[in-house]
């Protein structure tokens, strides 16, 4: 049985989603499924993909938040994703289920190695204000 949404909570459910958004060295407009604006006091961002359209082949050119931390997150089984991540000079892989903290101003980058289809890969940017 579907049920509309109360028009008291309307404002409280997106369905159109993801927006798609220019980030900072990104080849291509970013998915975005949570944005600032989005619902009251929410103030992040978060962008993701489909990481197996995403394999060898990094989604941004290394780059920099200056005033906010951004993590990358995955909560695919155990292995169905793996990462190469870059912070600053140092490079690493990390396999699902994970979260990668990047603190603001390091700079960062991430390539999928691997991705049993389907797997999602986020970007959480936690913003000011």
């Amino acid at each position: 049985m579907e049920r509309r949404v109360p028009g008291k909570y309307e404002q409280y459910v997106i369905t159109d989603l993801p927006r798609f958004v220019e980030m900072p060295g990104h080849h291509s407009l970013a998915p975005s499924w949570i944005y600032p604006g989005m619902f009251p006091g929410v103030n992040i961002r978060i962008n993701g993909s489909d990481a197996n359209k995403m394999v060898r082949a990094p989604h941004a050119e290394p780059h920099v938040h200056d005033d906010n931390p951004e993590i990358y997150f995955s909560a695919e089984n155990k292995g169905a994703v793996v990462i190469e991540v870059q912070m600053e000079d140092e490079v690493f892989t990390v396999e699902s289920p994970f979260a990668v903290f990047i603190p603001a101003g390091v700079q960062h980058r991430f390539t999928v190695l691997k991705c049993d289809s389907p797997g999602f890969v986020f970007g959480i940017h936690v913003l000011k204000g």
